[in-house]
């Protein structure tokens, strides 16, 4: 293994690959009104429901405790420049497993948390409690133009997106981006993690995408926005025998 790399040990192939978008394909044939996220909110739902453990979401984490496994994340925001006085966004903030530290850190009512998901927020401010929820006034929102419209006026310093361009379909990328560049506007910066190539685009698991750096510096160049590359390390999947690179992203204008 290359130095400053790590090993994805899902398995997946590109057989899996396939069948897994076939599901996919039915589930969409059976809710043509609902886009891709709607079918990852409903996986993650069920997850979470059946108590089985998550990367990311609810208390029941495969590494970590609940309020301390996104301190990496959240030690990278503020080497960025994060301040207490700042008004913070957490696009795509789920159960608020990196969200819960940066409200604790930020003056009360700066901090905005969106998701797709009325779920996973209601996980969310339980697994906080109510005492904190009192204190800090955060703002926990559903992605709806309104909601945005909202953070937006709010001038935020710093928008954050962890492990969610990931999961993003290509037919909602430019969604994603679009709604990440309208909240950081002329002065913001957004910090966005996720899995991308030097190539083309690869879809290494049915729920899960490395972009093209081309495809991801063009769409936020077309968003009026430029993308630079702030960190990043190779991870050799073991199912498609090639490397691909995890990271973080900046964007602003």
């Amino acid at each position: 293994m290359k130095k400053n790399s790590v090993r994805d040990k899902s398995h997946q192939t590109p057989a899996e690959v396939e069948r897994q978008q076939a599901r996919f394909e039915a589930w969409r044939k059976r809710n043509p009104d609902k886009q891709f996220k709607d079918f990852f909110s409903e996986g993650a739902r069920a997850k979470l429901t059946r108590g089985k453990p998550h990367m990311t979401l609810g208390a029941n984490l495969h590494t970590g405790a609940f309020g301390s496994s996104g301190q990496k994340e959240f030690s990278r925001l503020l080497d960025e420049g994060l301040k207490p006085e700042d008004v913070c966004v957490d696009y795509g903030c789920g159960t608020l497993r990196i969200g819960v530290q940066v409200m604790d850190y930020l003056q009360s009512g700066n901090y905005w948390g969106f998701d797709i998901d009325h779920f996973l927020l209601e996980e969310g401010r339980k697994l906080i409690g109510r005492e904190r929820m009192e204190a800090k006034r955060p703002n926990l929102r559903l992605i709806a133009p309104g909601a945005l419209a909202e953070a937006v006026a709010g001038k935020p310093s710093m928008l954050f997106s962890h492990g969610v361009l990931i999961h993003v379909h290509p037919l909602e990328l430019k969604e994603y981006w679009a709604n990440i560049i309208s909240m950081i506007g002329d002065s913001g910066k957004a910090i966005v993690t996720g899995r991308w190539t030097y190539d083309e685009t690869l879809q290494y698991s049915g729920q899960g995408w490395a972009y093209a750096m081309s495809t991801l510096a063009d769409v936020v160049q077309e968003l009026g926005a430029r993308l630079e590359v702030i960190a990043e390390r190779d991870v050799e999947l073991e199912g498609f025998g090639r490397t691909i690179k995890h990271g973080a992203l900046r964007a602003l204008r």
